[in-house]
């Protein structure tokens, strides 16, 4: 999907994908995108809420 993608810049500068030139589906593109976006901003938080519910991961 990431081959698919369209990239644009709108009149106030900011880079976005255009699901509208793009050949096939990006929604996993996008998916990526705004994971990596929630990451980022969170990345000095507390912590998971899942830290302290007792849930094993191997």
């Amino acid at each position: 999907m990431m081959d698919n993608v369209y990239v644009r810049q709108d009149p106030a500068g900011n880079i976005k994908m255009d699901k509208e030139k793009s050949t096939e589906k990006i929604d996993a593109a996008v998916a990526t995108v705004m994971a990596l976006d929630r990451a980022i901003r969170n990345q000095g938080s507390e912590g998971s809420v899942y830290d302290g519910r007792g849930i094993l991961v191997f």
